[in-house]
């Protein structure tokens, strides 16, 4: 394999790379998207917009014309009802929507937290868990419901409009809610009985990046690319970029920085915990310890509010780096919770809040308090896997928010580990993951 085409489908927008067969990168393209704010707390992503881009940044791309093996990764929770065709009958539900809150309490009271949990691995809270959304289109959106065909994440939309396959990954399938994530079983019959889900609503699962059709006559002529060409279905993005990032053995540790702050941790046993989700991997027998808080999107909510009167060069290279510094200074009153984005593991809606402010408070200090606050998560997670697994002490960093300032902090946060920075994690643990199953 020569030649391999690589998308990256994010929050904002996709990037493409076309990579060499020992996973060098050749050359990238980007096309960037809008998602959708309205009534406060639902936040869309037009489908339409997400093809477009991914056509857009493949026909950027140089070389791609010569692709022999195409795959991706994408963000999720991701839900989308789709039509016989593929094509989506109601915008993809991001994983920043909060609007199922009555579903998750209907769950918890119909199905109770414990039972629910044992089997997937998640809470159903909203964000975090796409059958709340599901049961919020069933009840507002009746007629898109009746009309859908199949249920999935942006994966099996893609995955659908690529190649013509219905096919969904275990990654995704575990953030869905239906899935029975703890057993590496199938799609949990009990859950979807209880809640009067088709399970023929339900897409095939297929192991991620496994390669089940060739690129539509459709989208060759599109792409440049030639018709037929192997496709491997798309995994979630953490999945992909800790592979990406060489972590294949349980106790391995990944820190994705860009418009959220991630970690995931690779595991061989499946512990539940409140405080962070229990998901799926993209290798059999292993699953991931997830936490998530907002990141670049709370630092550039920052920036716009509170440094209008800076240049991105001036924020990033001073202010920025300054108040990084501040973060492990104990004379720090301001503080600051967690919360820009809310929180995708409480039933409670939750908010961020500054406090210790007076007088003598500067944006500076402020800023300090809101990079502790994102790591909270972090050092929570830590601690608890700490208590009953062999952690990796070197923690891989990947992700677009990464600076000299940002990992250095990192360290002084977590002294006992150390940080290696990775370029493209994502883009190259999907080359990976498809390479190894194209061989299988």
């Amino acid at each position: 394999m020569t030649k391999i085409l690589s998308i990256d489908i994010g929050t904002s927008s996709v990037k493409a790379a076309l990579l060499d067969g020992a996973y060098n990168i050749l050359s990238t393209a980007k096309a960037e998207y809008k998602i959708h704010t309205t009534n406060i707390d639902w936040v869309e992503l037009d489908a339409g917009d997400v093809m477009g881009a991914i056509v857009g940044a493949v026909k950027g791309l140089p070389g791609a014309g010569g692709a022999e093996l195409i795959c991706f990764d994408n963000f999720s929770p991701s839900m989308l009802l789709m039509d016989e065709n593929g094509d989506a009958l109601h915008p993809i539900i991001t994983h920043l929507d909060r609007r199922s809150k009555k579903q998750t309490q209907d769950i918890l009271n119909i199905f109770g937290k414990d039972r629910f949990q044992a089997i997937t691995g998640i809470q159903p809270f909203t964000g975090g868990a796409s059958i709340t959304s599901v049961l919020w289109l069933m009840e507002n959106r009746e007629g898109a419901w009746r009309a859908a065909a199949q249920i999935g994440h942006i994966n099996t939309y893609v995955y659908k409009q690529l190649t013509g396959v219905w096919a969904i990954d275990p990654v995704n399938a575990s953030q869905t809610g239906m899935y029975e994530t703890i057993a590496e079983g199938g799609w949990s019959g009990e859950i979807c009985d209880a809640f009067g889900i088709p399970e023929a609503k339900l897409p095939d699962i297929a192991a991620a990046g496994a390669v089940a059709g060739g690129l539509s006559k459709k989208y060759a002529g599109l792409m440049g690319i030639a018709e037929g060409t192997p496709v491997a279905l798309g995994t979630n993005d953490a999945a992909a970029a800790q592979l990406g990032a060489g972590n294949r053995a349980s106790g391995g540790v990944l820190n994705i920085s860009g418009s959220s702050d991630m970690v995931s941790i690779l595991t061989d046993t499946p512990i539940i915990n409140d405080k962070y989700y229990t998901r799926a991997f993209c290798l059999p027998g292993l699953w991931q310890f997830y936490v998530t808080t907002a990141g670049g999107f709370a630092v550039d909510w920052f920036r716009e509010q509170f440094c209008r009167d800076l240049s991105a060069r001036e924020f990033f290279d001073v202010e920025f780096e300054e108040a990084a510094r501040m973060c492990t200074d104990e004379g720090l009153i301001v503080k600051c919770t967690p919360y820009l984005a809310g929180d995708r593991q409480s039933l409670e809606p939750k908010q961020a809040s500054f406090s210790g402010l007076t007088l003598d408070a500067t944006r500076r200090q402020m800023l300090a308090a809101l990079l502790l606050a994102m790591h909270e998560p972090m050092r929570d997670v830590l601690d608890i896997c700490e208590k009953f697994m062999r952690l990796d002490k070197t923690i891989k960093l990947t992700g677009g928010m990464l600076s000299p300032a940002l990992n250095g902090l990192k360290s002084r946060l977590f002294p006992g580990y150390a940080f290696e920075a990775y370029d493209d994690c994502p883009l190259i643990g999907s080359a990976r993951l498809a390479v190894e199953n194209l061989g299988n």
